[in-house]
């Protein structure tokens, strides 16, 4: 029997492009004004998807989404979506609901960061963290998984943080207990979530980004000393930059990781490793 290797190699390659494409998918990124959402946006609308970027800063989510559309990336819209408010929540989904069908593809990305001492911070101040980075993604979540469990098939990736079960060596990051709290929430409740949701071919992971050159960390980064405490702490000797994510986010929202779910998945250049 002879094999045409040509036509082998066609089809596989075929076969991974698909695997790999988000092509007719919609996807929601939430805190998508700027940072590694907007990245994850901008990255999904690349691999295919009608991309909604949706931020509490309406204008930022526009704009983001028309710089994707500057470079050639048309699937982007921004639209308002506060994570805190139920019915700023239901609102998104339902406007993308009547323009696509629904959400098949959820990125939980809006996040806040609020660092004090233990003996300063307020009641407020642990609460408005929580609010956002954990509340803020139940909400999503919740509302996201309607359509998905409809449908039979759904990607959620929620976005965690390293500082989840790692204390920060520079101790320019110190004080963040209530970002850790809420991070390490959103670990647990994706694990919780990828079990109930497996019957519906949904999957749920999450991605724990090490410290990354994003708007959270701009100000501590433009210190000298506290750059190169990072660096020290990083064995790929750099601080992350949002598209040390892309393919990763690709991957987990397409059919080729239909079998992994309930993971935490570290990106922090061997930061962790120490």
């Amino acid at each position: 029997m002879t094999v045409d290797k040509t036509a082998l190699s066609g089809s596989i390659a075929d076969n991974l492009i698909r695997l790999f494409s988000a092509e007719g998918r919609t996807a929601l990124i939430t805190g998508a004004a700027s940072g590694l959402g907007k990245r994850m946006g901008t990255s999904l609308a690349a691999a295919g998807a009608n991309a909604y970027f949706g931020d509490i800063n309406q204008e930022g989510a526009r704009a983001a989404a028309d710089e994707a559309k500057a470079v050639g990336i048309q699937k982007t819209q921004g639209i308002f979506l506060d994570v805190t408010d139920p019915k700023s929540v239901q609102e998104a989904f339902d406007h993308i609901r009547q323009e696509t069908g629904g959400v098949d593809i959820l990125i939980c990305s809006a996040g806040l960061s609020r660092a004090t001492w233990i003996e300063e911070m307020s009641l407020e101040t642990w609460n408005e963290v929580l609010e956002v980075n954990l509340t803020g993604t139940f909400l999503c979540c919740k509302e996201g998984s309607r359509s998905m469990v409809a449908r039979r098939w759904g990607r959620i990736i929620n976005v965690a943080s390293i500082a989840a079960t790692h204390a920060p060596r520079p101790e320019r990051f110190n004080g963040g207990y209530n970002y850790s709290a809420s991070k390490a929430g959103v670990i647990g409740m994706t694990k919780r979530l990828a079990v109930e949701l497996a019957p519906y071919n949904i999957t749920v992971n999450c991605l724990s980004p090490g410290i990354m050159e994003t708007p959270l960390t701009k100000k501590a980064l433009a210190e000298e000393h506290t750059l190169k405490q990072v660096v020290d702490s990083v064995p790929m000797r750099r601080v992350g930059k949002p598209g040390d994510l892309d393919g990763l986010v690709v991957f987990l929202s397409s059919e080729s990781s239909g079998f992994l779910t309930g993971q935490d998945i570290i990106v922090d250049g061997g930061y962790s490793v120490w």
